[in-house]
């Protein structure tokens, strides 16, 4: 592997393993721990397990909030060439309408990306203004994991998007 490659590779990896455990969890959370929790648990042990989970939780959260701002913006805004290729920044040499486009879909998927934190962050969170939310987690977590299912939709064109113009020019 070229040397140049690594920094990239790295804070790559580093992204998309954040996002494994930022998505992984509430899927989890959702479709396993929360329905076993309600079928054996009374509400006061209930409670005191959500309360421990999301103490620990939390702290995990803005860690991943904190590395996917840091390595998306890297991916985004660094351009690192090899062999002449962008491999970071890639819309940077890109015709303007594929320009176009390719900024469309990173807005919709930043968008996306802002209201999982927010969600992310609020599920577990202590404030009493975002305790509606907590209230009913069910629904919330299935809206964060739909978000989640738009950001991965969105990185995937992003990733095809060919540097030329890919649709006809906009009138």
């Amino acid at each position: 592997m070229d040397s140049a490659l690594l920094l990239p590779a790295l804070l790559r990896y580093i992204h998309i393993a954040c996002a494994i455990v930022a998505i992984g969890a509430p899927f989890f959370i959702r479709f396993a721990l929360m329905p076993a929790a309600a079928k054996v648990l009374d509400d006061a042990t209930h409670q005191k397990l959500r309360d421990a989970l999301n103490a620990r939780w939390r702290i995990v959260v803005y860690i991943l909030i904190t590395l996917f701002i840091l390595t998306g913006l890297y991916n985004f805004l660094i351009p690192t060439r090899i062999n002449g290729v962008l491999v970071t920044s890639r819309w940077r040499d890109f015709a303007p309408d594929a320009k176009r486009i390719y900024h469309m879909i990173f807005g919709i998927k930043m968008l996306a990306a802002f209201a999982i934190f927010f969600l992310a962050s609020a599920l577990p969170g202590r404030t009493a203004t975002f305790a509606p939310i907590r209230k009913n987690a069910k629904l919330w977590l299935a809206v964060l994991l739909l978000l989640a299912a738009a950001v991965l939709a969105c990185s995937v064109a992003l990733r095809f998007i060919s540097p030329s113009a890919l649709l006809p020019p906009i009138q």
